[in-house]
């Protein structure tokens, strides 16, 4: 089996295991399918069904799906993914890169089982809007926290990159942040880009880092919150609202 046919085997079985053990498995399937930004009628016309028998799982008007359309379902994600360049598969294959975990570069991440929004994330962790406020509309499905200078002085410029490629409609955190220039830069340099970036620790935010929030389109945060453990531990009491 090649490299790329593990990793695609890898989070097939990530997402299907996630709709099968969940407690509202077709709220789970439209998570997953908003994940890869497709819509109800692209995903029924691959699967040659009707885009109501979609919506019927989605809202829990039909019974949960059996194993056999779990997989359909999977498959077709990926397969379109993978027709419209592969983008969101990379994307998760880099957030489960569990080495930038061991490095102690991403301190913590999660997904939720339901969207958050990116103005009630914000007001969670005690933020201030800085860039790009009129964009604060998009839903957020995960959040990744990651040690910029950690991530600076362990990477090289490669697998430092990944950290930023390792999105899809979530926020990026970063910790350790001198003025948010450089992991801005970096995000721009990326095709695939996070919903919401916050900063941790960071004095005056360089005028480059609100420039780039507002020609990405990508709000731009810093978050109050006094500590490093603070942060952590307000991030992993999250609830999906």
């Amino acid at each position: 089996m090649s490299y790329q046919s593990s990793v695609r085997d890898r989070l097939a079985r990530r997402i299907a295991g996630e709709i099968a053990l969940s407690e509202s498995p077709g709220q789970a399937m439209r998570v997953w399918r908003e994940r890869f930004r497709l819509p109800q009628i692209i995903l029924a016309e691959f699967l040659g069904i009707s885009p109501s028998v979609i919506s019927d799982y989605e809202s829990g008007r039909r019974k949960s799906p059996g194993t056999s359309t779990i997989r359909r379902f999977v498959m077709a994600l990926l397969s379109l993914d993978e027709r419209n360049g592969g983008h969101t598969v990379a994307a998760f294959v880099r957030l489960m890169d569990v080495s930038l975990v061991d490095l102690n570069i991403v301190l913590a991440m999660s997904d939720f089982s339901t969207p958050f929004s990116s103005k009630n994330f914000c007001k969670q962790l005690k933020c201030t809007i800085v860039a790009g406020e009129k964009y604060l509309d998009r839903q957020l499905y995960g959040y990744t926290l990651v040690d910029v200078e950690r991530a600076v002085k362990e990477l090289n410029s490669d697998a430092f990159l990944k950290l930023f490629g390792a999105t899809t409609e979530r926020c990026l955190l970063f910790t350790n942040v001198n003025t948010g220039r450089a992991p801005m830069i970096a995000i721009k340099s990326q095709e695939f880009k996070p919903a919401l970036v916050i900063l941790h620790g960071v004095g005056e935010v360089d005028r480059l880092a609100l420039e780039l929030s507002e020609q990405m389109r990508i709000p731009l945060a810093v978050s109050k919150l006094g500590s490093l453990d603070i942060l952590i531990r307000e991030l992993r009491s999250l609830e999906p609202i």
